[in-house]
């Protein structure tokens, strides 16, 4: 027996109303995504940062274990420049948008960075190995040392390496014009960074003076 089916024509095809709901979910996919965009860009270009700065610190270690030389002399400290000096002008005197990898050559080793406004042809006049610039919208917000002191926007913290120890030294300057800095016991510094904006992260990079480096995200 031949049975005859009839097809509702109202039962094919897509409704208006199952069109407006997919749209609508694309809608609230896309919005989710599109909010969430700045805050993981932000997340990502900060902790980049924090990993480049740690990094570079890790390079002033080895080129002082190693026993890297520069300008016939091979008993150089080596160490990473950081200030929160809000100036971006000069970035070879580091600030909150630079920080710079240096060779102590200064006869006596001064434990400080002394730099002109070029890199690489090291020299005591000029120990500056690498200028770092930060080119994100991220920056160096502020320095803390162990005992609470916070390093103002003219201040300055070197971390410097001395063969054949891999602890770090830290050399405080009130004032990045200083000639000479105070060696400082401290047992540990944290620096802040920020991405800024409205989706704002930020990330702490904690060196102690037993030569253990960490970042984390908490304000701790």
């Amino acid at each position: 027996m031949l049975k005859n089916f009839h097809k509702n024509k109202y039962n094919s095809g897509t409704t208006l109303i199952e069109l407006l709901v997919v749209i609508g979910i694309f809608a609230m996919i896309s919005g989710i995504t599109i909010f969430n965009y700045g805050k993981f860009n932000s997340s990502l270009t900060t902790q980049n940062l924090a990993d480049d700065i740690a990094l570079t610190i890790r390079r002033a270690q080895g080129y002082a274990i190693g026993v890297r030389g520069y300008d016939n002399a091979f008993n150089s400290g080596y160490g990473v420049h950081f200030t929160p000096n809000s100036d971006v002008l000069d970035l070879y005197a580091g600030s909150k948008k630079s920080f710079v990898l240096f060779a102590d050559l200064t006869e006596g080793q001064d434990y400080n960075y002394n730099g002109t406004k070029k890199c690489g042809d090291v020299k005591s006049v000029n120990e500056c190995i690498e200028m770092l610039s930060i080119l994100s919208s991220d920056e160096i917000m502020s320095i803390v040392l162990s005992d609470g002191t916070e390093v103002l926007p003219q201040g300055s913290v070197d971390v410097l390496f001395k063969r054949p120890n891999p602890e770090p030294i830290f050399c405080y300057r009130i004032d990045s014009d200083s000639p000479s800095c105070t060696t400082k016991n401290s047992s540990f510094i944290k620096i802040k960074l920020s991405s800024g904006g409205k989706d704002e992260m930020i990330r702490w990079i904690s060196i102690y003076n037993n030569g253990q480096i960490s970042v984390s995200s908490n304000n701790n």
